[in-house]
């Protein structure tokens, strides 16, 4: 039988799960519209691009096959900042970093974004010792196996050693449930399945229940 192995490594995501929104504008989409208005099929996978690119809206832009002008380029440069500025981490986030820390659990982020967003991490999670796994910097989305296999690859573990938790399905429970790390699904306020939790404190008493 198969020996039970202690969970030692939560992996959370970032937006919808750690920090939230004040304004959004979709800045990004604005760029897709300006392409497809100016002759540019959208295509299947525009938003992966957009996500594996480490660099900003220049960088994000050539990889697209795309030249907009410098007022858009600056207008969605100003909405990005502005995005930034209203983001804020969700009331129940910092007492469960610090009881996963005083437990001796380690922390990694595992995030679908563009580059200019990774900002919001040293923004507002600087005092948190944690890794970061994210999707331009390792050329890779959620729930590809590529970006789940490089968790296991850079702490050296176990797949069921590590919990994974955040509020997209396919991406935050069915990516890593398949290659074998134990997940919740964050469904805030209205979790109802045994798979989801309604707050960052029911993954508390998930660990506390001996799944741990």
């Amino acid at each position: 039988m198969k020996a039970k192995r202690e969970i030692n490594i939560v992996i959370l995501d970032l937006f919808g799960t750690l920090i939230k929104f004040g304004v959004q504008h979709h800045p990004f989409r604005q760029l897709l519209k300006w392409a497809r208005e100016n002759g540019r099929q959208v295509l299947p996978d525009d938003a992966r691009t957009i996500m594996t690119i480490n660099g900003g809206v220049d960088a994000i832009s050539h990889r697209l096959g795309i030249n907009p002008p410098r007022e858009l380029v600056q207008k969605i440069e100003a909405q990005i900042e502005d995005e930034l500025s209203s983001l804020s981490l969700f009331d129940d986030v910092v007492s469960t970093l610090n009881a996963l820390q005083s437990r001796g659990i380690k922390i990694g982020l595992c995030s679908n974004l563009a580059q200019p967003y990774g900002a919001v991490i040293d923004k507002l999670l600087s005092g948190v010792d944690l890794e970061r796994f994210l999707s331009y910097e390792l050329g890779a989305i959620k729930p590809e196996a590529q970006i789940y296999d490089s968790i296991l690859s850079r702490y050296s573990c176990e797949p069921d050693e590590c919990l994974f938790i955040g509020d997209t399905f396919e991406a935050d429970y069915a990516g890593p449930i398949a290659v074998g790390m134990k997940a919740l699904h964050l469904a805030r306020s209205v979790a109802t399945q045994a798979h989801q939790i309604s707050s960052m404190i029911d993954m508390l008493a998930y660990l506390d229940e001996g799944h741990r």
